[in-house]
């Protein structure tokens, strides 16, 4: 079995237990054990997630990021135990693959799949927006890039946090929040009187009252104790 056959069965275990909040908690828990909690195991996930990913890159520079990628790749896959076998699924990583394990490969579907990655490396870079206002049940489809970046882009400690957030009790976190809310509003409020310039304080005003109008969901549980905590 390929990392990238791996990868996405992990990716299609997601999609379809997103439909029963259960079975999603069960799957991003292993998701968290198997593939966060083991440092080399989430390397080689981050690095196929780059080489599938638009970077905006020139052709040249595709090429050196490519060969790179595949070169780090190679390294830690001896660091990895993967199953000998699988049952017939979709690869959505196989021109990664076709670059990374050289046996029984032609080299006409190297150049292809060469090919096929660099077009997507030049492709322009998504932009990802900091925001994200809907809820977790609306967005939980691991495939969806804009999780995906999110979750890539948090640090080793903070994607702990989220996987943690996102397996506790939804009425438990409810309560959680209001609390973070309260005490978050309560900091604020005292900023506010001893500021004296303007626009901070009408800045400070403005996230007060964006506080107060924030639904609960998992995402904005994370970012409002974060928020809370800096302050």
């Amino acid at each position: 079995m390929t990392f990238g056959q791996v990868k996405s069965i992990i990716e299609n275990s997601l999609i379809e237990s997103y439909k029963n909040e259960r079975e999603f908690k069960q799957s991003l828990r292993e998701f968290k054990h198997n593939v966060l909690s083991n440092k080399t195991m989430s390397k080689v996930y981050s690095l196929y997630d780059q080489l599938s990913t638009p970077q905006g890159l020139s052709e040249s520079d595709a090429k050196d990021y490519l060969e790179e990628g595949v070169n780090l790749i190679q390294r830690l896959l001896g660091g990895i135990k993967l199953p000998k076998t699988i049952s017939e699924s979709v690869n959505e990583y196989s021109d990664i693959d076709t670059l990374v394990y050289l046996n029984k490969v032609s080299l006409s579907e190297r150049v292809s799949a060469k090919k096929n990655i660099v077009k997507v490396l030049t492709s322009e870079k998504k932009t990802v927006k900091e925001s994200i206002n809907i809820p977790i049940k609306s967005m939980v489809n691991i495939a969806n890039q804009t999780l995906r970046n999110y979750i890539e882009n948090l640090g080793e400690n903070e994607k702990k946090e989220f996987f943690q957030i996102i397996s506790e009790d939804t009425k438990t976190l409810e309560t959680k929040f209001e609390t973070i809310r309260e005490s978050t509003i309560n900091k604020l409020n005292t900023i506010l009187e001893n500021e004296q310039e303007f626009e901070v304080k009408t800045k400070i005003s403005e996230t007060i009252d964006r506080i107060k109008n924030e639904k609960f969901d998992q995402l904005n549980f994370l970012k409002l104790k974060n928020l809370e905590n800096s302050i």
